[in-house]
């Protein structure tokens, strides 16, 4: 590389991290500001919890379209075009008078997300070559995505605390423009395959199968597992989703080509990631519920309480490159192990509780283990497929991550944590959502060990 080469490099690559802090900041931070959204719109916990499930249902349920439009069109172009529909959301959720326009916000949000997130990963590609440069700029993104979900909930208690709740949504356009606007200027355009038509059947099957899905498993809270809405969301869903597979193995310019799941990397860094997921959505959703509702936090509390995760983060992705390298099945092996146990740990859910112990220690070494895991399971997801399967591959392992640890994952803990705490009356439902985490870590991890490289074979 010359050194404008580099330069332009190392732009691009702080827009794509720039974008993944935003989305990441933004995600979940919202959990934080649920107490504040029920008061406000005098709702019921399982209402204001689509402004966290409709915003991960749509960014989950859209992301494999977002990746293969990626590769149609241009991932820069997906990229833009993604960040100024995140900042439109970010304005209309800010603005909303009534809980169902935040909702809608909050969905239109997740669409952006669901264009610039698949994209922005396939770019490290094309930013850099395979070697140790790409290694620390894959080493950088984890800092800044895990940075992002940290701080936004610390951003977030400080905003919704000395400003209110509208302005958690409100300062995210800005950044978000800025992004949008910086892209053009520092990211290299992919060449667009114009003569190949998107596959919008597929799309629209996939998409609307997993929202029924979604909202079969969220209503279950509210309504029971026998009843007849949550039955029928789940059949359509299946119906559905049977349907996509169907049409996708028939049509000859598919979504989502079976083919490419064939590649064991990606089907490894995608059980991986999605481990990460469902542990990190488990700490995050039951965690600042337990917080507030079980200890006593105000949302500022709660927020600084789980910080050890973003600082431990922060250190251990800037040394890490060197590490992950070495044995990269190894480190996934552990790493599954140490998040488990510290699942388990967080399940004592003790009142009150001894902050050191009880709460920093686990948080420490998740910090450590999520965040190796996201390195090695980034290169895995792209590290063998063809180039101009990148965006449909990164969108594959962005579902993973953010369908399995966002959208399912915060409707199961919330099913789980409203389940408990009505047949035993004990509000405190979060030590079953940890321990169904703990068990889901354990079930992905032992997947994506299995399915990752022998020892040698390293990112």
């Amino acid at each position: 590389m010359t050194v404008v080469d580099r330069t332009r490099a190392r732009l691009g690559l702080a827009v794509v991290c720039a974008a993944h802090f935003l989305i990441g900041a933004d995600g979940l931070s919202v959990a934080i500001a649920l107490p504040h959204l029920q008061r406000t719109f005098d709702a019921e916990l399982i209402d204001v919890q689509w402004t966290l499930t409709g915003y991960g249902v749509v960014f989950g349920s859209f992301m494999l379209l977002g990746g293969r439009l990626g590769d149609l069109y241009g991932r820069r172009r997906l990229l833009t075009g993604g960040m100024l529909l995140f900042a439109a959301g970010s304005l209309l959720a800010g603005l909303a008078p009534v809980l169902g326009l935040l909702i809608t916000g909050r969905v239109l949000q997740g669409l952006g997300a669901a264009a610039a997130v698949p994209a922005a990963l396939a770019l490290i590609g094309s930013l850099y070559p395979p070697g140790p440069a790409r290694t620390r700029a894959l080493s950088l993104l984890a800092a800044m995505v895990t940075v992002g979900v940290m701080s936004g909930l610390v951003i977030g208690g400080m905003v919704i605390g000395w400003l209110g709740w509208r302005w958690l949504f409100l300062l995210m356009a800005v950044p978000s423009l800025i992004a949008a606007a910086g892209a053009p200027h520092v990211l290299p355009e992919t060449p667009a395959l114009r003569d190949t038509k998107p596959d919008v059947l597929g799309a629209v099957l996939v998409s609307t199968g997993l929202i029924a899905l979604l909202y079969g498993l969220t209503s279950i809270e509210h309504n029971g597992l026998v009843a007849a809405r949550p039955l029928l969301s789940l059949a359509i869903g299946a119906a559905l989703l049977t349907g996509f597979v169907a049409w996708e193995r028939r049509t000859p310019v598919p979504l989502l080509r079976f083919d490419i799941l064939r590649v064991r990397s990606l089907r490894a860094g995608s059980f991986g990631i999605g481990a990460n997921g469902v542990a990190f959505t488990s700490t995050v959703y039951a965690g600042t519920l337990y917080l507030q509702d079980g200890l006593g936090y105000t949302p500022i509390q709660a927020a600084f309480a789980v910080l050890p995760i973003d600082a431990v983060a922060f250190v251990i992705a800037l040394i890490a490159a060197p590490i992950v390298r070495r044995s990269p099945r190894t480190i996934l092996s552990a790493c599954f192990l140490l998040t488990a146990a510290a699942l388990l740990w967080l399940a004592r859910t003790p009142v009150p509780a001894n902050y050191l112990t009880d709460l920093m220690a686990p948080l420490v070494i998740l910090g450590v283990s999520l965040t190796l895991v996201f390195i090695i399971t980034t290169h895995q997801a792209v590290a063998d497929v063809h180039p101009d399967d990148k965006g449909i591959a990164s969108g594959i392992y962005e579902t993973a991550n953010h369908l399995l640890g966002g959208a399912v994952g915060v409707a199961v803990y919330a099913t789980i944590v409203a389940t408990v705490a009505n047949e035993t009356g004990d509000p405190n439902g979060y030590r079953a959502a940890f321990l169904a985490s703990a068990g889901l870590v354990i079930a992905f991890g032992c997947a994506a060990v299995t399915l990752s490289a022998p020892r040698g074979r390293t990112p």
